[in-house]
């Protein structure tokens, strides 16, 4: 479970940084689920992957606090 949960937030946080380094100098696109989704984040994308950092980073620190079996 711990590194099912490691992933999840490295995930976020790259995904996170390439949105943010797209919106800066248009590189990444493909890669950004923000904006993949596009709609309800018109205008608001450097703050959705703002927002997917620290979410990434809440769960990698998360992860540390899970017990293993036993």
């Amino acid at each position: 479970m711990k590194s099912v949960l490691e992933a999840v937030g490295v995930l976020l946080l790259l995904n996170g940084a390439a949105g943010l380094v797209y919106e800066a100098i248009d590189w990444f696109g493909p890669w950004s689920l923000v904006h993949r989704v596009g709609g309800p984040l018109a205008g608001m994308e450097i703050f959705a992957n703002l927002v997917l950092i620290v979410l990434g980073a809440a769960v990698c620190a998360g992860a540390g606090k899970v017990r293993g079996p036993g």
